[in-house]
């Protein structure tokens, strides 16, 4: 009788259900082994996941994977690491489903910093900048900035002049981002009395001043504006009226009145159509990055981006290195240049200057004759320009020609008009 026949039933029956017991056992021991996998890295996961560090997260992955082919996936002969290759990705996919991994890091950091799957800056650029965490800065923002900042019609004409290929040799994206939120931030709570508040509706967007006052005793030009942290905002224009005041003060009695204007419309938070000219100067993020909160408010992004769009976004000392030729020629051009004004805003309040007395030296020596005519005549400043300026022009040339001359009283009378006006909005927004 061969060694191989099976006479007995029974014994047949025994091996068929050791069998069967056999396999029931290993795949138990496969989902044991998972559940206790899960379980062991749940804590573990849920860290990795919370990092925006594209760097640390990639050198889990590998670190896992690694780990997990040596000590389990090689030992198929034992029921206990035999994973299947379908459990092996779900780890994968619940592991690691928000992090981009692919093997172009290119994609994963911008400006030294990480960027995440979706473009935005992550939380290292967050924390170098002085954001929130869940701040949202798209990499395109920055992009624009160094665009505009590079080819704006100013810097391209100097390029061009000095026959190099860039401006600035380094741009600190954080540093500049850093700067301009911290001004942002000093408005928002002026007008809200809170820097964390993230919801606006567009009656919080009308109580949003029209204009600030930084203080400013820069008088040179064709160089790089200051620091903003080294600059106060002395004043705050709450209305397109004062704002205007400000404005024609400055032009009209050469104050340095250190204006900046400020617009939060809606219409600042979309993305705006431009021809050719105005885009290269202009700085235009796109908004489609930045949409509104569920409820249709704005979201405090939406806010910065339009203080970023009035202010037009200059690199700030600190935050940019200059090309050593561009930076050369600006040290020459800030010895031989100034804005013309008798005095910053910031003076006059203070009262470093006596600016009637200045004023009044000034009008005493002819300089503004042409005003002071028109204040005889009583023709409003606004008609200065355009079509009524070139009429205003010839009746003072006119006069002139006829003999006409500022009188003492004419020169105090005007004086006092402008001292009088500057007093009155100074009162009203001063800080």
């Amino acid at each position: 009788m061969s060694i191989f026949s099976i006479n007995d039933s029974s014994n047949y029956g025994s091996i068929l259900s050791q069998a069967k017991a056999n396999k029931e056992s290993k795949e138990n021991s496969k989902i044991n082994f998972a559940n206790t996998f899960l379980k062991q890295n749940a804590t573990k996961l849920n860290d990795i996941e919370n990092k925006n560090s594209q760097t640390l997260i990639r050198s889990e992955v590998l670190n896992s994977t690694n780990n997990i082919n040596k000590n389990y996936y090689t030992k198929t002969n034992s029921p206990n690491y035999d994973i299947s290759s379908e459990f092996k990705n779900s780890i994968y996919t619940l592991k690691f489903k928000q992090a981009d991994i692919s093997n172009n890091t290119s994609t994963n950091t911008a400006y030294g910093y990480s960027v995440d799957k979706d473009g935005y800056m992550g939380e290292d650029f967050n924390e170098a900048a002085g954001l929130p965490k869940d701040f949202k800065i798209h990499k395109s923002t920055l992009d624009e900035i160094e665009r505009v900042a590079e080819n704006n019609f100013y810097n391209a004409k100097i390029k061009e002049y000095l026959g190099v290929d860039k401006y600035y040799d380094n741009i600190d994206m954080a540093n500049t981002i850093k700067q301009y939120y911290n001004q942002f931030n000093q408005i928002i709570n002026h007008t809200f009395n809170d820097t964390n508040k993230t919801s606006f509706s567009e009656a919080d967007l009308n109580s949003l001043p029209k204009g600030v006052s930084y203080s400013s005793n820069d008088k040179t030009i064709g160089v790089m504006p200051k620091n903003y942290d080294k600059l106060q905002i002395t004043n705050y224009y709450n209305t397109q009226e004062q704002y205007d005041e400000m404005e024609q003060l400055g032009t009209i009695a050469s104050i340095n009145t250190g204006l900046q204007p400020l617009n939060f419309t809606p219409q600042s938070m979309q993305t705006q159509n431009l021809d050719q000219d105005s885009a290269r100067d202009t700085f235009n993020p796109d908004m489609s990055f930045y949409p509104k909160n569920e409820d249709g408010t704005y979201t405090k992004e939406d806010l910065f981006m339009s203080f970023l769009k009035s202010t037009g976004v200059p690199l700030r000392e600190d935050s940019a290195t200059l090309n050593p030729r561009i930076e050369s020629y600006q040290a020459t051009m800030a010895k031989e240049s100034f804005d013309g004004s008798l005095a910053s805003l910031d003076d006059i309040m203070t009262g470093k200057v006596d600016f009637a007395s200045l004023l009044k030296g000034y009008a005493q020596d002819g300089w503004l004759d042409a005003d002071i005519y028109a204040m005889e005549k009583g023709i409003k400043w606004q008609n200065h320009i355009g079509y009524g300026g070139a009429w205003l022009d010839n009746q003072f040339n006119q006069a002139k020609a006829n003999g006409w001359k500022a009188s003492s009283e004419s020169i105090n009378s005007y004086v006092g008009s402008i001292m009088d006006r500057l007093n009155n909005l100074i009162g009203q927004t001063r800080v």
